[in-house]
């Protein structure tokens, strides 16, 4: 307990936000509001007699959270808000225990009436949408992939991006690499499905890799060189844009954001500041909710998926049956089916020679 007491929050906020928000954020001036507001609490609890001093992690409890949450209320703030700013504390602390830096987090309890957070679906339109903005331009055209081996295997973002071509064999892709033990979040197996396997013939290395665009200076050509993938936030995130996956950026009052008329582009009024719907993980929870819909067996999406089944030695072989994950395969191809009624962008036996060749380039073939 000393040591939790001689860590002051308010230092652990302002190193969170430099070395945390700032750097793996998509939007940390909310979170810095989010803080300032923190700040300005703090200081009435010490006006009140509440606090000695600046507090220290030891200070924080849940009474003062629902003190910090009334405070918000009376200034008219709603339960979202306030929900958002609770997390400017809960993050950092969650933060500096991850870093080692106390050696426990206290429980930041969430105000009363937020709305719980309601699980994003994309729809097969808008699957049809990011697939084919995703192939429009090289330096994207790794989502691509990433949207299709998601759909495919209900696999987990980390265990896609990390994916080596040694994992594919067999007809089955086994996202636990060799030798890394498995975790609480397991890695499954799983067959690879007709539309997935041609994008993955011939594939070397990591799978999901994405194309940097080098420019030649003195003949204006161009030329890309493939690297692998460790994060794809910032392309997700322009790909649901140009998808038009998208919703009106909201301020932390709620207000709608506006960005100034780009006059090299001859706009003549402010146009709406958007942002993209969902994460990478989204194709996760889209995949479990299309195979739902198509009356797969819970059994078959819950092994696809890593969650733990059986607790006998059994379940390791599971694999091996001639029937292993069948009707999960029908479904994800039921699905593709869905989506080949609105755009052919994942059948690589639509494609013209020029993006044969690029895709066959991009996998290694």
């Amino acid at each position: 307990m000393q040591l939790i007491a001689a860590v002051y929050v308010e230092k652990l906020m302002a190193d969170w936000l430099v070395k945390h928000a700032e750097v793996k954020l998509a939007d940390p001036v909310r979170y810095a509001n989010g803080v300032a507001h923190w700040l300005a609490f703090f200081l009435e609890e010490r006006k009140a007699g509440r606090l000695r001093g600046p507090p220290t992690v030891a200070d924080i409890n849940s009474d003062l959270v629902e003190r910090f949450h009334v405070w918000r209320a009376a200034q008219g703030v709603g339960a979202h808000t306030i929900a958002r700013d609770t997390a400017a504390l809960r993050q950092p602390l969650n933060w500096a225990w991850k870093k080692s830096m106390i050696p426990s987090a206290p429980f930041i309890p969430d105000p009363e009436g937020k709305a719980p957070p309601r699980e994003l679906i994309y729809s097969i339109e808008q699957i049809a949408a990011f697939l084919e903005a995703a192939w429009s331009m090289e330096e994207r055209q790794h989502l691509h992939l990433f949207a299709m081996l998601m759909l495919s295997t209900n696999g987990r973002v980390e265990a896609a991006l990390e994916l080596d071509a040694v994992q594919i064999y067999g007809g089955l892709i086994y996202f636990n690499a060799p030798g890394r033990k498995q975790t609480k979040k397991r890695r499954s197996i799983v067959p690879i499905c007709p539309t997935l396997a041609p994008w993955l013939e011939g594939a070397s290395g990591r799978v999901i890799q994405w194309q940097k665009r080098f420019i030649d200076r003195e003949n204006g050509g161009s030329r890309f060189e493939r690297f692998p993938v460790e994060s794809i936030k910032t392309s997700y995130e322009k790909t649901l844009i140009a998808a038009g996956i998208t919703a009106h950026a909201l301020d932390d009052d709620g207000n709608a954001i506006w960005l100034p008329p780009r006059k090299r582009l001859g706009e003549m009024s402010q146009r709406p500041k958007l942002v993209g719907l969902g994460s990478p993980n989204t194709f996760r929870h889209t995949a479990t909710t299309h195979m739902h819909a198509r009356g797969v067996p819970e059994a078959q999406i819950e092994t696809a998926a890593g969650h733990a089944g059986e607790t006998t030695n059994k379940k390791h072989y599971r694999h091996l049956r001639p029937e292993y994950l069948t009707a999960y395969i029908d479904g994800v191809e039921a699905l593709w089916d869905d989506i080949g009624k609105l755009t052919k962008v994942h059948l690589r036996s639509h494609r013209d020679p020029k993006i044969i060749d690029l895709g066959a380039r991009r996998i290694g073939r």
